[in-house]
């Protein structure tokens, strides 16, 4: 802030603030006669931009981490004063991410974080408030590839990019290893792949504008875009070429249920007991009977339908989702995740030797009844072993429906009847 003092009536102050000058000399002048000496009048004049309005490095912070068949991206964008504020939060959350069926399971958030609607290319978005902007976490996921650490260097120097940093041949782009280790699901053919943390700092090319950075209606304006001022494409993916982001886009169109929602939304699928007609999304054409006492289960963007079966203080859940995925291996996965020890390829072949044989709204399926092994089940905690009834049945284009119950054993095994006639009654 300046002062500026200034005689009345100087004929080298600018035309507005001549004339705001003339009307305080001319009331002057009545009250006190044209003898007196002119006042000097002081402003108050503001030198500085407002924070808004600065020009701003801007910061990213992101996560990169592998799931058997998909990389997923964590990724918090904007005005590095805003991403200071919401990046030591951002990193804990990434930390402590737990998988489910292949999908992160995002649970209760910090208060100034909300889910926010349905985006092209996302799995999820999170809006983050700060004094200074509202940030953007975009949540999404690439098909993954058997060279994780190109996967990781290309988009890394990708995002290096977005924030106006060169590109560099360094491994994983500079970028480091992240301390995660929440359920990290890795199929028997690849061999394990490290979570990556990425934090850069730049200006791109385009913020040499005041207005770079300054909050956007609806929108912030780093909301997975590229950095650039004025609106951008909200494809995390931006800067590949085009022929993979169309791959990218389809894949997760197939992965997503047909009508996605967050937690706090209705659930898209009902029975058909309940409706009595074709439920959910008018594409998806899931129908189903619902035995009795099954109860509404919690639902999420890739979950078609959602139960909590058995009784209340020991519930077992059943889930339908749609996804991609060697079948061997998702079975394989499912026995990892009821076992303490290895599972060995034999005992692999010998699920598949035992699965059941189904015919689902007109395919053939199959149905694992997986229990844990009799030496770990006598050996367990307290809370019992666990076990799953899953049931695969292939569509097209290496995609399956997954029809899971996962849950103590003895819930399991007593949901069996339950579980087969609710199997018979699909139709999609």
């Amino acid at each position: 802030m300046s002062t500026l003092s200034v005689p009345a009536g100087s004929a080298h102050i600018p035309t507005l603030r001549a004339l705001v000058l003339a009307g305080i000399f001319a009331s002057t002048m009545l009250l006190t006669g044209c003898s007196e000496e002119a006042p000097i009048v002081t402003y108050q004049i503001p030198t500085t931009v407002p924070a808004a309005l600065a020009a701003e490095d801007t910061r990213m912070v992101a996560a990169i981490i592998p799931q058997a068949n998909q990389a997923w991206f964590f990724k918090l964008m904007g005005r590095k004063s805003a991403v200071d504020v919401a990046a030591e939060e951002f990193r804990q959350f990434v930390e402590e991410i737990e998988f489910e069926d292949g999908e992160p399971v995002i649970g209760d958030l910090p208060p100034e974080w909300k889910r926010s609607g349905n985006r092209p290319m996302r799995f999820a978005s999170i809006d983050i408030n700060t004094p200074t902007e509202q940030l953007d976490l975009s949540i999404s996921q690439l098909s993954r590839s058997d060279d994780w650490d190109s996967l990781v260097t290309s988009n890394v120097n990708r995002w290096r990019g977005q924030v106006g940093l060169e590109p560099t041949e360094e491994k994983w782009s500079g970028a480091q290893q992240l301390a995660w280790q929440s359920g990290q699901a890795e199929d028997a053919d690849t061999p394990p792949a490290a979570a990556i943390w990425v934090d850069i700092t730049g200006r791109p090319a385009e913020s040499g504008s005041p207005m770079m950075g300054a909050p956007m209606m609806g929108n912030a304006p780093f909301a997975g875009t590229a950095g650039g001022a004025g609106e951008m494409p909200a494809d995390p993916h931006a800067g590949l070429p085009q022929t993979t982001r169309d791959a990218i886009a389809a894949k997760s169109k197939s992965l997503q249920a047909p009508n996605s929602m967050s937690e706090s939304d209705t659930p898209a699928v009902t029975s058909a007991a309940e409706s009595g007609d074709q439920v959910g999304d008018p594409s998806s054409k899931l129908k189903f009977d619902r035995p009795e006492g099954w109860r509404d289960g919690r639902m999420s963007s890739m979950r078609l339908a959602a139960f909590s079966v058995g009784p209340e203080d020991a519930p077992a859940e059943v889930t339908i989702i749609s996804a991609g995925g060697n079948l061997r291996n998702n079975v394989a996965r499912w026995m990892g995740q009821i076992r303490q020890s290895a599972v060995p390829d034999e005992d692999v072949d010998a699920a598949f030797e035992d699965a059941e044989k189904m015919d689902i709204s007109g395919r053939p399926a199959q149905r694992f009844v997986l229990l844990p092994p009799k030496e770990e089940s006598a050996t367990d905690s307290s809370e019992g072993a666990t076990a799953i009834d899953g049931t695969m049945v292939p569509l097209s284009d290496d995609f399956a429906m997954f029809i899971k119950m996962t849950g103590p054993v003895e819930t399991v095994q007593q949901q069996s009847e339950q579980m087969k006639s609710f199997l018979e009654s699909l139709q999609f």
